[in-house]
C-alpha cells in the first residue's frame, strides 16, 4: 500500500497547505480518503476523478469533507465516468449536495451514495476497507485498510475512545490526528500527541504518523511529545509525502 498526503492542516487551511486528504493506492485500486478544503487541486496533480476507485469521507467538518461539492461539480461538468463514482460517507452525507445538478444530472447519477456503518467492510478489488466509529462531535468514522495483510489505519478527528485502540490494534502504519497540539488546547473531542502515542502503543502499532496538527502547533515539540508514550518510529505528516506501508513494517 501506498499512502500520499494531499493535506493534513487542521481545523482550515493555509497558503499551500490544504487540510485533511490522503490519497491511498495498492493493488491497482485507487481511494481518496477525506476532501478537506484545497485537497482537490492537489489530488488532481497525481489522478483525476474518472481514475479514483471511491472517495471515502470520515465526516462533514469543511476540513475533511469541504472539496466534496467541488468534486461532484467536477464529474458532473468534467469527463463523466462509465457509472457513478462510490462516494462513502457518514449517514446523510448526500445532502451536503443537495440541489446541485448538471442539466438531467441528478447526485446519484454523478456518485454512487454510500453510507458508512461502524464494522462495515467494503472491498475493492484486494483492498478491503473497515469502518469504525470515533468520538467526536458528528458522526465520524475511521479507516482500517488491509491489502495482502498490510494494515493502514486512519483516525480521522477523535477523542479517545474504544475506536482508537481498535484502529491501532497490529496496524503497520498508523495515521493518528492530533490537533490538540498545543499546550493550553483542551477537548474530549480531539486528541492531543500523547493520546495518540498512548493508543499505538496499547495496540501495538509498528509506526505511528500524526497528523491534522494545529496550525499553529511545532511539528517536533507534537513529535517529542508522542513519543513519551510511543517507543516506536514516529512521524509527522506533511504535504507530499509519501509513505510505503507493508507487512510487517518497519
Amino acid at each position: 500500500m501506498r499512502l500520499r498526503v494531499l493535506g493534513c492542516r487542521g481545523g482550515w487551511p493555509g497558503a499551500g497547505q490544504p487540510c485533511s486528504g490522503y490519497l491511498l493506492e495498492a493493488g491497482g485500486r485507487r481511494v481518496l480518503v477525506d476532501a478537506g478544503s484545497g485537497v482537490l487541486v492537489e489530488l488532481l496533480r497525481h489522478s483525476t476523478l474518472p481514475e479514483l476507485d471511491a472517495i471515502w469521507i470520515t465526516h462533514l467538518h469543511p476540513d475533511h469533507g469541504g472539496d466534496l461539492p467541488a468534486a461532484w461539480h467536477t464529474l458532473a461538468f468534467g469527463t463523466r465516468r462509465e457509472r457513478p463514482l462510490p462516494v462513502l460517507g457518514p449517514p446523510g452525507w448526500s445532502a451536503t449536495l443537495d440541489g446541485m445538478r448538471s442539466g438531467a444530472a441528478e447526485v446519484g447519477e454523478v456518485v454512487e451514495i454510500v453510507e458508512l456503518a461502524d464494522g462495515a467492510r467494503h472491498r475493492f478489488g484486494e483492498l478491503t476497507l473497515r469502518a469504525v466509529v470515533m468520538r467526536h462531535s458528528m458522526p465520524t468514522f475511521g479507516l482500517r485498510a488491509d491489502h495482502a495483510g498490510a494494515i493502514l489505519s486512519y483516525t480521522s478527528d477523535s477523542g479517545p475512545c474504544a475506536g482508537m485502540s481498535e484502529l491501532a490494534a497490529g496496524a503497520d502504519l498508523f495515521l493518528a490526528e492530533a490537533f490538540l497540539s498545543l499546550p493550553e488546547l483542551r477537548s474530549e473531542l480531539l486528541s492531543t500527541p500523547e493520546d495518540a502515542g498512548r493508543a499505538a502503543a496499547a495496540g501495538g502499532a509498528r509506526r505511528l504518523v500524526l497528523t491534522h496538527l494545529h496550525p499553529d502547533a511545532d511539528p517536533a515539540r507534537a513529535l517529542a511529545r508522542a513519543a513519551t508514550e510511543f517507543a516506536g518510529p514516529i512521524e509527522v505528516a506533511e504535504p507530499g509525502r509519501v509513505f510505503e506501508v507493508s507487512q510487517g513494517d518497519p
